[in-house]
């Protein structure tokens, strides 16, 4: 399960194509481009909505969906989610809300920008989980594939399932002292401006938890 030393996929300095050119290029250069605009540090918010959407129709290709994947697009969906589920729970317990956000809670409640942003993360990971189970569990398993097939395989565990099997870089709060740290099971450690990611193998437990959040998220609902 471990990638042996994939560049953090999230908050990257380089540069990026802009929005307004990635659709003239060739297509097999544009998931490239859009992961890019993911990974970027900066790219705004509507930016990533937008490559968000792209994504969503690029992951029905099982081989794009995989790319994907071992390129590290979980790296933003994940800190997209997350920052938005730790700022939401803040606002819950009425504390003050992190220093990762000056919005208004109205923005984390449905119909507002961040439960967008977040609901489209929630919609690609969703995307390739399908395709992530589909792909990986199929292969030579022809019962198998008719039950995904099907659809007698909630979407739920196929989400649960990419989670646990695909290794992402997560960020690691309250780093001690800038040296060093580590999250779960994980190795690896990457800095990006000041903030510690370290890549995270989920229990199943741990992957079933946040499948669960991430899917009622996909239905537009909030459950953290």
């Amino acid at each position: 399960r471990n990638d042996g030393g994939r560049r953090v996929a999230c908050g990257r300095k380089g540069r990026v194509v802009p929005l307004s050119q990635i659709h003239s290029l060739r297509p097999s250069l544009q998931p490239r481009a859009w992961l890019d605009v993911m990974a970027s540090a900066h790219t705004s918010r509507s930016d990533k909505n937008e490559a968000m959407e792209e994504i969503l129709i690029l992951a029905k290709d099982k081989d794009i969906s995989r790319w994907f994947l071992e390129e590290g697009i979980l790296d933003s969906l994940m800190y997209i989610l997350s920052t938005y589920f730790r700022n939401y729970s803040s606002f819950l317990r009425e504390e003050p809300p992190t220093h990762e956000t000056s919005e208004q809670f109205i923005s984390f409640k449905p119909g507002g920008e961040a439960f967008h942003h977040a609901k489209l993360a929630a919609n690609c990971c969703v995307a390739l989980g399908k395709a992530h189970c589909a792909a990986v569990h199929t292969e030579g398993d022809l019962l198998l594939m008719s039950a995904y097939s099907r659809g007698s395989v909630p979407v739920e565990r196929q989400l649960a399932q990419m989670l646990f099997e695909v290794p992402h870089h997560m960020k690691v709060l309250n780093h001690p002292g800038g040296q060093g740290g580590s999250v779960g099971g994980g190795g690896n450690d990457g800095v990006v401006e000041g903030e510690y990611f370290t890549l995270t193998e989920l229990s199943m437990q741990q992957a079933e938890d946040l499948a669960s959040s991430i899917k009622a998220l996909d239905d537009g609902r909030i459950d953290v």
